[in-house]
């Protein structure tokens, strides 16, 4: 263990088209034993996340705790805080998205005892306007276990800006 901490490195090309087969590829040293119910818990909120940029809400709502601490920050703009504000945007946020194609691509994932957070790359098509158009995401979320279950309590998402080449 490293710090208290169990440390997982995904595979970088995981897709919600096939959730349960989320692939793990770790260093030696990312050899630990991880919680038997993360796994199924990140691949049905990978799943979610699919649903909802294709206008489906339900299902990632479905794994948000309802306590007042929880926290979007959605790449549309805003904050918002506690479940009913964060239920009304992820709503309004479904309505919205129009994307097709979504696939992650998980950099990092951490998961302790009773707190876990991921790191993603968000890949997707959305068809706003006349054109289909390409839209990656960097996506961080966080979640804590609540009565022996894993809930989302933050995201925080954002356009990947493409790289500054004249920063030195």
């Amino acid at each position: 263990m490293l710090a208290g901490r169990k440390v997982l490195c995904r595979s970088r090309d995981t897709s919600s088209a096939s959730p349960a087969r989320l692939p793990v590829t770790c260093a030696p040293w990312h050899h630990l034993p991880v919680d038997s119910d993360w796994d199924p818990f990140i691949s049905r909120c990978q799943q979610a996340l699919g649903d909802l940029v294709e206008g489906r809400s339900g299902p990632f709502k479905a794994l948000w705790s309802h306590a007042d601490d929880v926290v979007i920050m959605g790449a549309f703009g805003g904050c918002e805080r506690g479940w009913e504000q964060v239920s009304t945007r992820l709503d309004w946020a479904a309505a919205g998205i129009k994307a097709t194609d979504r696939a992650a691509e998980n950099v990092v994932t951490v998961v302790g005892d009773d707190l876990a957070y991921t790191v993603d790359l968000e890949h997707m098509t959305r068809h706003a306007g006349d054109q289909p158009q390409p839209r990656t995401l960097r996506c961080t979320q966080a979640y804590r276990r609540e009565n022996g279950e894993w809930k989302v309590i933050l995201r925080h998402a954002d356009e990947l800006p493409r790289k500054d080449e004249q920063q030195r």
